[in-house]
Parts: structure tokens; C-alpha cells; sequence
């Protein structure tokens, strides 16, 4: 900072402080509530309960094919992809190759 915006920045300083010392009890009241709303958070937190989750173990899911609660057939027969960005190349070379290498009947 140079020294024209340092002492633009003391100047500030010095103007909110001869504001603030002009309302003795404005101030007073911006103060003790800080402290208090803080003093709030410190004991909310020293007193709430976290519970503590361990990591998890899932058995391996091939990726040759569906999981068991998609291997049923809707009563369509056609299964349908919620939402495909149509615009992005990749992404249809992605779902392209997943309906080849699944053999599912997919629409979208």
C-alpha cells in the first residue's frame, strides 16, 4: 500500500473513531454484543455433540456390468438417461460406449 492510501486509510480510521466515541453507548452495546454472539459460538461448539464416522468398507461393484437393483428391465424395455449434455463431445463418446460395452437398450 503507498503511502497516499495508508494515510487515506488512517484518516478513515480516525473519523470512525471520533464517531464512535461520540455514542458511548452505541459503542458499548456493539461491543458486548460481539463478545456475547462469540461467547455464544465458543460454548455452542464446546457443547454440541459430533458424532465421529470411521471410514468405510464397500465390496468391490464390477464395472463390466449394472448393479443388481438396475438389472431389472423397466416396463418400457428401454432404459432412459435422465440428463446427457448434448453439447459436450466426450460425454456422448462416454454414454455412447456405456450403452455398447453394458448391452443395455438406452435412449437419450
Amino acid at each position: 500500500m503507498d503511502l497516499l492510501g495508508l494515510n487515506k486509510f488512517m484518516v478513515l480510521l480516525w473519523k470512525n473513531f471520533t464517531l464512535k466515541r461520540r455514542q458511548c453507548t452505541a459503542l458499548a452495546a456493539e461491543l458486548i454484543l460481539t463478545v456475547l454472539f462469540v461467547g455464544v459460538l465458543l460454548l455452542t461448539r464446546r457443547f454440541s455433540y459430533r458424532e465421529k464416522t470411521g471410514p468405510f468398507n464397500y465390496p468391490p461393484q464390477p464395472v463390466d456390468e449394472l448393479p443388481i437393483f438396475l438389472r431389472e428391465v423397466p416396463a418400457s424395455g428401454v432404459w432412459e438417461l435422465a440428463f446427457v449434455p448434448s453439447k459436450s463431445v466426450v460425454v456422448k463418446d462416454i454414454v455412447e460406449t456405456v450403452k455398447r460395452d453394458l448391452h443395455y437398450n438406452f435412449k437419450g
